[in-house]
């Protein structure tokens, strides 16, 4: 009887134990819930303070294993350390977060992992990674239903965007992002997609719709306290204020966002705003005072590198210190297991030592073994050596001349495929018309003129490629020959007429005095062919392409105009001044494979003439090269 009743008081004693502990975990579970409530309302205003208090959050979840407060204390570190600008810290944090919620139940804080990463990534201009990070954070809210991933996603891509200078789908996925935000009256983050419209407009110069969303942003980011967006506001609001030549105005700007920066610790935003300070003092004819805010410009930048490099080793040293307390409790369970097992087994021991004493002996043998074998095959590889030695040079000049073939295999594959790849596409359409009866016999008969007469061309630049393919194989050579080039282009333009039909833009030849030069027609007329498909490729829908030849002096000037996306100062530097491969989509997403302006470059130069680019992003470009006069 006494047995039983200290049973049945132990019993009690342990369910008593076990309820006072899950109550003391449940109290701890609400008490980092509530902790990182506060982060959350901080890390945009108060980051030290967000990150102090995730660290502690994280602390306290991962004595307890709770992997899910873990995981939400190390995106919170994330968010946190980007809005100070540590993006070492922050893609660190990232990617241990995701690792926490990745494939997981819990696809929101998946999601929202994934979206940190690639807004980093966009801070850190590695435009790829980010967009595998949102593609990816895109496909998972459309998998699952989760609007607020989705929103997020389309909120960074429009930065993405922005960055890589595409304005027309950064507003669209700006506006996207607001329709979801705007009916939850979700003010953090509409307010941040108004001043993502704000700095879209000042980009293309629209000053006005730049202060109407810009006044929008303010005034939300005011009410919800959000100083990181705010002090951006007051930057932007500012940055109008300058190119309208309002200096007061952005001066009283910059007042009010410098020191909210500081607060934060942002340095990146303080260096662009003393730097814009500087030019507006040099507006202001104060050069003095211009050179003390590029000192402090400049010692910001320092101070980044150096916060940026100090980040790094504090994080690699909590890295060493968490994985050396992993380690010590590994090693301090696998020393008590081993007393245990030496308890249990401490009679198979002794068989063990002997049964280990045998196998060392026979590795001794296969040791001995290996080793005669091995100084047997040193010598026959030594034989062997002096007879690769002999072939080396042979199979070296053998490379070289593949390597040759090879390059010049590419590139006869690359023009082929180039020339013919539309005429043949259009042809083989027109054919499957016919096969499955959409085209009546009657339609063909009545459209075969122009078909021949689209096939006479064809067959024309089929001739000129399979001469050109003959020359290349006995090396490069340059036929120059007096002829009228107008006739020329004519050939050109009406050759690029089914590639310019599908986007709805004309081809015009505006030649109107003869001009007779002294080139290698072929050639030219790949040159012509690949200029006016790649004006095709980068203009957009109901363009047109304009081609002209003209007399300057000894010279003939021949241009090809286009009303496209244009080209940036590095690409057109990239084009004339590089020997590398440079391609680009079009604005129907066309490739290419960049091979068409390293032909024209070479083509140009043997026939004696000079290649010469006019371009501004957005307003066009113009191609140019000169031919010696016949």
């Amino acid at each position: 009887m006494i047995k039983y009743c200290v049973a049945t008081l132990s019993i009690l004693l342990t369910a008593v134990g076990c309820f006072s502990q899950n109550r003391e975990e449940a109290s701890d579970s609400l008490m980092m819930k509530r902790e990182l409530s506060v982060v959350w309302k901080l890390y945009l205003s108060h980051p030290d303070s967000a990150i102090t208090r995730a660290k502690a959050v994280l602390s306290a979840a991962r004595r307890q294993n709770n992997r899910y407060f873990e995981g939400q204390s190390l995106f919170m570190l994330s968010k946190a350390n980007w809005a100070k600008a540590s993006y070492r810290l922050s893609t660190e944090f990232g990617f241990k977060a995701l690792k926490i919620f990745e494939n997981s139940k819990y696809t929101r804080e998946w999601g929202e992992s994934l979206i940190t990463l690639a807004r980093t990534f966009v801070d850190l201009q590695n435009y790829h990674e980010a967009k595998v990070y949102l593609d990816r954070a895109t496909q998972l809210g459309i998998q699952h239903g989760n609007t607020a991933v989705l929103a997020s996603a389309y909120r960074d891509r429009s930065i993405l965007l922005v960055e890589e200078g595409q304005y027309d789908s950064a507003l669209y996925y700006t506006d996207k992002s607001l329709a979801i935000y705007e009916p939850k009256k979700d003010t953090l983050n509409i307010s941040i997609l108004y001043g993502r419209k704000a700095r879209i407009y000042f980009t293309v110069k629209d000053y006005k719709r730049s202060r109407f969303f810009n006044r929008k942003s303010m005034h939300l980011d005011s009410l919800v306290g959000n100083r990181r967006a705010l002090a951006i506001a007051f930057y932007n609001g500012a940055q109008n204020a300058f190119y309208l030549h309002h200096n007061d105005s952005a001066l009283w700007f910059l007042e009010r966002a410098i020191p909210m920066n500081k607060a934060i610790g942002n340095l990146t935003s303080l260096m662009r705003m003393h730097t814009l300070l500087a030019e507006i003092y040099i507006a202001q004819k104060k050069p003095l005072m211009s050179v003390d805010n590029l000192k402090i410009a400049a010692q910001y930048r320092d101070s980044l590198y150096s916060q940026q490099r100090n980040g790094h080793v504090q994080e690699m040293q909590s890295l060493y210190e968490l994985e050396k307390k992993e380690d010590t409790i590994v090693m301090l369970e696998n020393e008590n297991e081993l007393k245990q097992q030496q308890v249990r087994n401490q009679s198979l021991v002794t068989w063990f030592l002997l049964v280990g004493i045998v196998l060392l002996l026979l590795l001794i043998f296969v040791l001995w073994r290996l080793r005669i074998l091995q100084t047997k095959a040193n010598d026959a590889l030594s034989l062997k050596n002096k007879a690769i030695e002999q072939q080396k040079e042979e199979i070296q000049a053998q490379a070289e001349s593949l390597q040759e073939l090879n390059h010049l295999k590419s590139k006869l594959f690359s023009v082929i495929s180039h020339d013919l790849r539309g005429p043949i596409t259009n042809l083989q359409s027109l054919l499957e018309l016919l096969t499955n009866r959409i085209l009546q016999p009657e339609e063909f008969v009545a459209i075969s003129d122009k078909l021949k007469s689209n096939l006479n061309v064809t067959q024309r630049t089929l001739e000129n490629l399979l001469n050109w393919s003959l020359s290349q194989m006995e090396g490069i050579k340059t036929e120059q020959q007096k002829f009228e080039i107008k006739q020329v282009m004519e050939e050109a333009c009406k050759l690029m007429e089914e590639v310019a039909r599908r986007k709805n833009i004309s081809i015009e030849n505006t030649t109107r005095t003869p001009v007779v030069v002294l080139a290698d027609s072929n050639q030219l007329q790949l040159i012509l062919r690949n200029l006016i498909h790649n004006a095709i490729k980068f203009s957009k829908t109901d363009g047109k392409v304009l081609v002209s030849a003209s007399q300057h002096h000894n010279e003939c000037h021949v241009r090809i105009k286009d009303f496209g996306i244009g080209m940036t100062e590095e690409e057109k530097e990239m084009i004339l001044s590089s020997q590398e491969y440079f391609t680009k989509t079009g604005t129907h997403q066309e490739k290419g494979t960049g091979l068409g302006l390293l032909l024209c470059k070479e083509f140009i130069r043997r026939n004696g003439g000079t290649l010469m680019i006019d371009s501004h992003p957005g307003q066009g470009t113009e191609i140019s090269f000169t031919l010696p006069l016949g």
